[in-house]
């Protein structure tokens, strides 16, 4: 059974000032409870400022002034939750990482189970959620018709498994050689590793602030997951495309055969829906392309994943 020597904390921030201090508090508690019974040796939190235009940096200033297991690294801009977490890890010094949002609405009280499935041999600990019931139905909704949908694309994912995981140094090291930039991590793991273990909670409704994952965000997020590791809706189009093809020439056979016995087409519902039928999946199809042409694009440029303003460490 391997042991765990140090544990890298990786907390993505964007405009977190009313939690982060809460935040801190009950992970140093945590941590050194885990450090009491000798599940590890040491830890480091260290927090990513990804872009933050309230007063998270102060508060996170004050946590580093008084706690020489913080770090703080401070992005140039906001590169959203993808970019924020592959900066932590990129920078993490551990011999394995759990990645965790500044929220706590996942409990870190889990990280203690994930270690002893660290200490099993696992590279790989995900946290998974028993249920949804903190979300609104909309949410829910949505959520439930995502994983589905992706599901039956082929894209490898853990149901109710978002962005709180534990991973190894080596695995660590693996993800760090990835160089594509539209990033959905949580599929990307999985591409990694397919032995890993599962750690079941009840995630927990936010105490103070507000979401920052808006409605557009979610849909960019979704579509990443997608279209990052799937050809399938080109695929789709290209099945669409035939059958429009058959439909086509059933109706031109259609046509011919009521010219040749004489009879009287109808006038403009026979040529107008036909023209709407196939304009729409026209579009649609154009839709999809685009949508890959745009990320071939993304990632032709290759541009940095993240930019790092500086770094607080003692």
């Amino acid at each position: 059974m391997r042991k765990l020597k140090f544990i890298s904390i990786i907390i993505p921030c964007y405009n977190e000032e009313e939690v982060i201090e809460a935040t801190h508090q009950r992970m140093t508690s945590i941590m050194e409870g885990i450090l009491k019974g000798s599940k590890c040796g040491s830890y480091e939190i260290l927090y990513v400022n990804d872009g933050s235009n309230d007063g998270t940096q102060k508060v996170l200033d004050g946590i580093f002034a008084r706690d020489n297991r913080a770090r703080i690294l401070v992005l140039r801009r906001n590169f959203g939750l993808q970019g924020a977490l592959c900066a932590g890890l990129a920078m993490a010094q551990g011999d394995a990482a759990v990645t965790i949002d500044a929220d706590l609405q996942d409990p870190p009280e889990k990280i203690e189970e994930m270690i002893g499935f660290y200490e099993q041999g696992f590279d790989l600990v995900l946290g998974v959620r028993e249920d949804r019931q903190t979300d609104t139905f909309l949410k829910r909704f949505t959520a439930e018709g995502f994983y589905n949908f992706i599901k039956i694309l082929g894209v490898e994912i853990v149901h109710h498994h978002g962005d709180f995981r534990l991973m190894a140094r080596p695995l660590i090291d693996e993800f760090n050689t990835l160089t594509e930039r539209n990033r959905f991590i949580r599929a990307m793991v999985l591409s990694l590793d397919n032995q890993y273990a599962r750690v079941f909670y009840k995630r927990q409704a936010r105490q103070q602030g507000t979401t920052k994952f808006s409605f557009g965000k979610m849909l960019s997020f979704s579509l990443d997951g997608i279209l990052s590791f799937t050809f399938m809706p080109l695929r789709i189009v290209s099945i669409a495309g035939v059958l429009c093809c058959l439909l086509a020439l059933a109706g031109g056979i259609y046509i011919l055969y009521s010219d040749m016995a004489g009879h009287v087409l109808p006038g403009w519902t026979s040529t107008v829906l036909p023209m709407f039928i196939f304009s729409g999946i026209q579009l649609l199809s154009l839709g999809i392309i685009g949508e890959y042409i745009g990320r071939l694009y993304v990632e032709v440029k290759q541009r940095p994943l993240f930019s790092v303003r500086r770094e607080l460490k003692h």
